[in-house]
């Protein structure tokens, strides 16, 4: 039995008159999908302002007390041996040992690598321009294609949508 996927009597029946109005109503739609992100995005960003400024309010009472514990830390490193974290029922506090890579120079330090037979990695990326203007110049490119068709759109005016917000 045959499956049907798409059947446009409907749309071939349809007048302009009924297309612009059903074009309305998506336009309708959109304009009012915007709005509604609009006044949310609004109301999101009141509430980040408002949180950034009692997270601001926070920083200023605990940069003090951070301070205190750092001078306690560092004038008494000995107290930090073993156990390196000293343990309390709000978390730990202490000494750790950090090590970090900083590389000054990319390109030297991969000159180096290779000289020295060291692990490196080389990422290649497809130019996609490049391959669109030799397949455009009659070069076949495998895996490549250049794919030209139509597709239905509709724009709804900016105008409208600046309006309802």
């Amino acid at each position: 039995m045959p499956t049907i996927m798409h059947d446009n009597r409907a749309a071939l029946a349809m007048t302009t008159d009924e297309a612009d109005q059903l074009f309305q109503r998506i336009a309708e739609i959109v304009i009012a999908a915007n709005a509604t992100a609009a006044k949310y995005e609004k109301q999101l960003a009141a509430l980040k302002a408002k949180a950034a400024v009692e997270a601001d309010q926070f920083k200023a009472i605990l940069s003090p007390l951070e301070d205190d514990l750092t001078a306690y830390i560092t004038a008494h490193p000995d107290r930090f041996q073993n156990p390196r974290m000293r343990q309390t029922e709000f978390g730990k506090y202490g000494l750790r040992k950090v090590t970090a890579l900083k590389v000054e120079d990319d390109q030297l330090a991969i000159l180096s690598c290779k000289a020295q037979d060291v692990s490196i990695v080389t990422i290649e990326k497809l130019d996609k321009k490049a391959v669109e203007d030799a397949i455009k110049a009659g070069l076949t490119i495998t895996g490549a294609e250049i794919r030209t068709g139509e597709v239905v759109k509709y724009d709804v005016r900016k105008e409208l949508i600046s309006q309802s917000l």
